[in-house]
């Protein structure tokens, strides 16, 4: 089967590789669709400290069950899904008390274990979640980028009449507007500096738009919220001057959440007085999400509570993959989701 496979750092090609062959409790998916991360981004590059080589990328895919072991339950051949790809151990401290995402033992496809770069992929069965008759296998890829989403809001505890701010309209940061949408917030707000992307905001629930490069903005954004600061931000840029912009601006007893990726070397200078005793404000880190954010998510889906299609921008052939990683690179403003299709 063709794969993209990086067998060590900074190696990185499309090759022939084996057919993979389920254990007992597992199904093999012929991958229809697989979403290209900035994650994957950085394993391309070699510099990803959370790789186990060789491996497969890909941790963002739907596809259709090929085959199924003799101990897989709740799932056949011909099932439509989506893929849930952190796997937990189950037994750890913290898989018994729910949280997953501190597991001790966890492997994750894409990354420790062979993901969806490839025509088919080995899994547990408890990975596979059936998608709904009208979701497509484009949406369904989609999945845990929007578990991702249903994730932060759950931390950030949006209530109804909450000014609200979303910093960065990528992915995360559209899906998480359109989740905060839900809560009914009095004001939502979407900050970013590519009009191209910004755009989106409106029609995906956004009541006010800014970009924070134009002049008099960061003004602007304050009259917005009325002099009293926001509630709630959400952090999805992964910049320093993002994170300084939620601190300058978050309100009494703000929670700002901050899901984007920062390098690991960058420093945000931060004063304990004016945010954390003055303001009373919390700093929440978000690190992934947990299987009920990623039923919540498939379930937000089915009832067309989030359109996850305007994301969708570009689809490439596997072995078009250059040109892929390329556009998702050098072409931010265009390229939001980039797949390819099987």
């Amino acid at each position: 089967m063709k794969a993209l496979y990086t067998p060590a750092p900074g190696q990185f090609d499309l090759v022939d590789r084996p057919m993979p062959k389920p254990e007992a409790d597992e199904a093999l998916v012929k991958v229809a669709n697989v979403a290209i991360c900035h994650t994957d981004v950085i394993i391309k590059s070699g510099k990803a400290g959370h790789v186990r080589y060789p491996v497969i990328p890909g941790h963002e895919f739907s596809g259709v069950v090929e085959s199924c072991g003799p101990g897989a339950r709740y799932i056949e051949p011909g099932d439509r899904v989506a893929v849930h790809t952190v796997i937990a151990c189950g037994q750890c401290p913290s898989c018994r008390r729910g949280d997953t995402m501190s597991c001790n033992h966890y492997d994750e496809l894409g990354s420790k274990r062979d993901g969806g770069f490839a025509e088919y992929c080995a899994m547990p069965a408890k990975c596979l979640f059936k998608l709904p008759d009208h979701v497509s296998l484009a949406e369904g890829a989609l999945m845990e980028p929007l578990a991702n989403a249903v994730s932060v809001l759950r931390w950030a505890r949006v209530g109804s009449g909450d000014r609200v701010v979303v910093i960065g309209p990528g992915p995360i940061g559209l899906l998480a507007l359109q989740v905060a949408r839900l809560a009914q917030p009095s004001a939502l707000i979407l900050v970013g500096t590519r009009d191209e992307r910004l755009a989106l905001g409106p029609a995906l629930g956004a009541t006010h738009i800014v970009n924070i490069r134009k002049e008099g903005a960061t003004e602007n954004l304050k009259q917005i919220l009325r002099g009293k600061g926001a509630d709630v931000v959400l952090e999805c840029a992964g910049t320093r001057s993002s994170l300084e912009l939620a601190m300058e601006i978050a309100g009494w007893r703000a929670r700002i959440a901050v899901e984007g990726v920062f390098d690991q070397d960058e420093m945000v200078p931060i004063s304990p007085y004016k945010l954390l005793l003055s303001r009373a404000a919390s700093l929440i880190g978000i690190n992934g999400w947990l299987t009920a954010d990623f039923a919540h998510a498939l379930d937000l889906l089915d009832r067309g509570l989030v359109n996850v299609k305007p994301l969708i921008t570009h689809t490439f052939p596997i072995v078009e993959w250059q040109a892929a990683f390329t556009l998702i690179t050098e072409h931010k403003s265009q390229a939001l989701k980039v797949e390819f299709a099987f």
